[in-house]
């Protein structure tokens, strides 16, 4: 079974006074380091629980994220911040990881692990491993720890945490430490099969209340442009598919279906977004054709409802009317 890991882009973009002097939302920096940690776990047989609101528009209550990952059964769980000091440039400088004021033992191993890793890979100055009573990791129940990677206000920090290459370093020292806490073990690699596998897909024309033609791979696309569709099925010629789509009327994902046994969407409620799996080894890449703007959106190969630059395909709100899928 999958190892549990609890994740947490601290705050929210609407938080206030949490941002750089320049007016970058320390969620967004959380955020970043949170979707490189998951794309490094990636390939490791865990499941992570991200407990902050995937679009970072609700800041949500600390109890809540604790609950959740509580629920879950994580074996650990990790709180992504950054520091600030003045809220004005400063001198202020350095990373810290706090554990409870009552830390379990486990708490503090894992925040030592952090620690070392984090000073080393970015360089900044290590500031400590400290307890503090912060409500998201106050619950001795699980290993919990809140990593602060470096200060917003910093003329030190700054072009670091701000960078590609430190918000990388600052996840490769979370990343290693669960890999080596947690004692996670890479995904057993599923045989490619030797011959090509095909996906039939169908779309479902919301006005028209009909099933349009099946249609193979990307040789055509499902829909009918200008018409939104209400529901979608699939098959692949070897292996299983998954899909779910989210509608635009409840704003709210539908249950997960599996091959065609049955059909993902609701008839009469418009489309706007979609997420394609498989368990063929192989990669599938899926995009949708929005109506009103009459363009397809670039390509997703992942299937994770709370990632959205590469989880699922659509913009909420933005009705559907053509999807294209191909697996290589």
């Amino acid at each position: 079974m999958a190892v549990k890991i609890g994740l947490d882009a601290g705050h929210g973009l609407h938080t206030s006074g949490k941002q750089t002097p320049d007016g970058i939302k320390e969620w967004t920096l959380n955020d970043k380091v949170c979707d490189k940690i998951m794309d490094m776990l990636a390939d490791y047989d865990c499941t992570i629980i991200r407990t902050d609101n995937n679009e970072g528009q609700i800041d949500e209550p600390l109890s809540q994220r604790v609950a959740t990952y509580l629920k879950a059964g994580v074996s650990a769980f990790v709180s992504i911040h950054h520091n600030a000091y003045t809220g004005k440039w400063n001198g202020a400088t350095g990373v810290e990881v706090y554990t409870d004021r009552e830390p379990l033992k486990a708490d503090v191993t894992l925040a030592n692990l952090i620690y070392g890793k984090l000073t080393t890979y970015t360089g900044l100055k290590g500031r400590g491993v400290k307890k503090a009573n912060f409500a998201v990791i106050n619950q001795n129940k699980v290993p919990a720890v809140l990593v602060e990677g470096g200060f917003m206000d910093s003329t030190i920090d700054y072009k670091i945490i701000t960078s590609d290459k430190g918000q990388t370093e600052y996840a490769k020292a979370v990343a290693e430490s669960l890999i080596e806490f947690c004692k996670l073990k890479k995904k057993t690699p599923t045989p490619k099969p030797t011959e090509k596998i095909s996906v039939i897909y169908q779309a479902h024309d919301l006005p028209k209340s009909k099933w349009l033609p099946d249609v193979k791979d990307n040789t055509d696309y499902a829909g009918n442009l200008k018409n939104a569709i209400d529901a979608v099925r699939a098959n692949l010629t070897q292996g299983n598919i998954w899909y779910k789509v989210h509608t635009k009327k409840k704003a709210k994902w539908l249950p997960e279906v599996k091959n065609r046994g049955g059909y993902a969407g609701n008839f009469g409620e418009a489309i706007d977004a979609v997420m394609f799996k498989t368990d063929t080894g192989k990669k599938i890449f899926y995009s949708v054709h929005e109506k009103v703007s009459g363009r397809w959106l670039p390509e997703v190969t992942r299937y994770n409802e709370k990632d959205t630059r590469n989880g699922y395909a659509g913009n909420f709100g933005k009705e559907i009317d053509a999807i294209k899928i191909r697996i290589v």
